[in-house]
């Protein structure tokens, strides 16, 4: 499969490949770039973490600085974070675009590569304006559980909690939106130009296909030192309430280690997460695809 034509004509001066957890991006984007020279720029809100690789499919080896090598390419912006920092789209989209005028710079194809589709708006055309965080009312949030976050966000914004029911960060976000503007997050949102020349396109698989591909990894992840990993990164002193261990998969590990689920129910539910997760995805790219200039690729 070529995601684009040979002819030079047809080479974008940006390549976004998006698409679900599991999909394969990552073995696009490295064909992509070595065949007409180009580097990767990860848009994965996990894979900005340090110390967390197993559970987030990290691939290469790390070279410091936030850069990685992966098969002979160089990939950008993993490794960035401490596990108890947030990290938000404006910031993504501002250092992803530093990121792209150096690798231009060098004569090179910026590929952006990742899952999160909200990074990949941002880049591409921009944030909407946002009311900025309010530190009280952010302390107070933050005080919730999951489930009292989505609960109190359905009664402002059904659409923003159901949209975002499995990622507190986001729960806690779209709230505090709600709250401070008196507005749904929706209302926020309006039209933009593209900022850059780019060609954009998402990995469709069956679904079966992509399922089976879920349970795989996460079975493999488990078997491959996840729970290990997780171990040290609580070794370390970060709490287990971290934005990091929030994520799918750690945050199941997590009610494992404290006994609060058998290791088999923790993988059936990672599993489910995770599949649940990537529906959402295929979803998200389905329907910006009408207004924000996504073709699909066949993941096969």
């Amino acid at each position: 499969m070529n995601i684009i034509d040979t002819s030079s004509s047809e080479i974008p001066n940006v390549l976004v490949i998006s698409g679900p957890t599991a999909s394969g991006k990552t073995q696009k984007a490295v064909e992509f770039c070595k065949k007409y020279n180009g580097e990767i720029i990860s848009c994965d809100s996990r894979q900005v973490y340090k110390y967390l690789d197993v559970g987030t499919n990290k691939e290469g080896i790390l070279l410091g600085n936030g850069v990685r090598e992966i098969n002979g390419i160089l990939q950008h912006l993993t490794d960035i974070v401490d596990p108890d920092k947030t990290y938000s789209a404006e910031e993504f989209r501002t250092q992803a675009g530093l990121k792209i005028k150096e690798i231009q710079n060098k004569g090179k194809i910026p590929v952006v590569v990742g899952g999160t589709g909200l990074y990949i708006k941002a880049l591409l055309y921009g944030l909407d304006e946002m009311p900025k965080a309010n530190k009280t009312l952010r302390e107070q949030l933050k005080k919730l559980s999951q489930d009292e976050l989505y609960y109190e966000l359905s009664k402002l914004d059904l659409e923003s909690a159901k949209k975002n029911k499995l990622n507190p960060q986001r729960l806690l976000r779209a709230l505090e939106i709600n709250i401070i503007s008196g507005k749904t997050v929706k209302e926020h949102i309006k039209p933009k130009k593209k900022r850059y020349d780019f060609k954009h396109f998402s990995i469709l698989l069956p679904l079966e296909e992509l399922y089976t591909r879920i349970n795989n990894r996460c079975k493999h992840m488990i078997e491959s030192g996840m729970i290990d990993e997780t171990k040290k990164v609580l070794s370390l002193g970060f709490s287990k309430e971290t934005p990091a261990l929030n994520s799918i998969g750690y945050r199941h590990i997590i009610k494992y280690l404290y006994n609060q689920t058998s290791k088999e129910k923790m993988l059936l539910e990672f599993c489910k997460d995770t599949r649940h997760y990537a529906k959402r995805q295929n979803t998200w790219f389905r329907t910006q695809s009408v207004l924000n200039d996504i073709g699909f690729i066949n993941g096969k």
